[in-house]
């Protein structure tokens, strides 16, 4: 019996397309509710950005695995939290002073950058969500960081790199990656929330679309991929549903007679 699915947000409840929640995931998300079924989302966003949708300011999502799986929590506590190493933010604000790019810094309740491009303003209008505040990024030497998204060349990701020692790198668009831990990610994010709800492997089910969410989708019992999901991300997956403007959630929650 699947008593916890986590789901993706970007293309997988929110659509790229409208930017909004389409009609029957909302229903779908209710249904689990009522029937006891945990919903935890699993993104790469920051609770600030997931709190400006119409939708998410409605429904309250029984956990929150934010920051690809970095800072976890529900509604009374924190489950997980996993910051970069000071050492390795201490190295890119130098490696940002040294050659200047836009960049992302995201704490527990903040994120702020240095300055923008027309890269960053794009990006943003694609997100559907506002653009971070502009304040003094020194403050991330003090403030535990979870997450960092700068926008840079491949040249200069390359020469971060070698300036950073316990790191992994998503890229997520031609202009921007997100870095985090090395050892970290959204199916470590998972695991933490199975293991506070005691949720085992067969009482779980996954949605994604990203090449980010393969960890979410190989963590869970069943692992559903979005009909406008990248092609390797259908290829691990156990099933393959319509597109999220297709009713995909949905569907693949009624073929699968989770929801009644």
């Amino acid at each position: 019996m699947i008593r916890a699915i986590f789901f993706d947000f970007d293309g997988t409840i929110l659509s790229h397309t409208t930017k909004r929640v389409p009609d029957s995931a909302i229903y779908a998300l209710n249904l689990l509710k009522k029937q006891g079924i945990l919903t935890i989302v699993a993104t790469g966003r920051h609770i600030t950005e997931i709190q400006e949708f119409d939708f998410c300011q409605n429904f309250k999502f029984d956990a929150y695995i934010t920051l690809n799986g970095q800072y976890c929590f529900n509604e009374t506590e924190t489950i997980y939290s996993n910051p970069v190493s000071k050492n390795d933010v201490d190295a890119i604000l130098d490696h940002i002073q040294e050659d200047p790019y836009p960049c992302v810094f995201v704490e527990k309740d903040r994120q702020y950058m240095n300055f923008y491009t027309d890269s960053v303003i794009e990006e943003y209008k694609k997100l559907g969500t506002s653009l971070p505040t502009l304040e003094n990024i020194e403050r991330a030497r003090i403030q535990p960081i979870y997450q960092l998204s700068p926008y840079l060349s491949e040249k200069q990701e390359k020469e971060l790199f070698t300036r950073c020692h316990d790191i992994k790198i998503d890229r997520w668009t031609d202009y921007v990656i997100d870095v985090l831990p090395a050892i970290g990610g959204k199916d470590i994010g998972i695991q933490k929330v199975m293991e506070y709800y005691d949720l085992k492997h067969n009482e779980t089910m996954g949605f994604g679309d990203a090449t980010n969410d393969i960890p979410l989708l190989k963590s869970v019992g069943i692992g559903v991929c979005m009909g406008n999901g990248k092609e390797e991300v259908k290829q691990i997956a156990d099933y393959v549903t319509d597109s999220v403007d297709e009713d995909g959630l949905y569907n693949a929650l009624e073929k699968y007679q989770i929801i009644k």
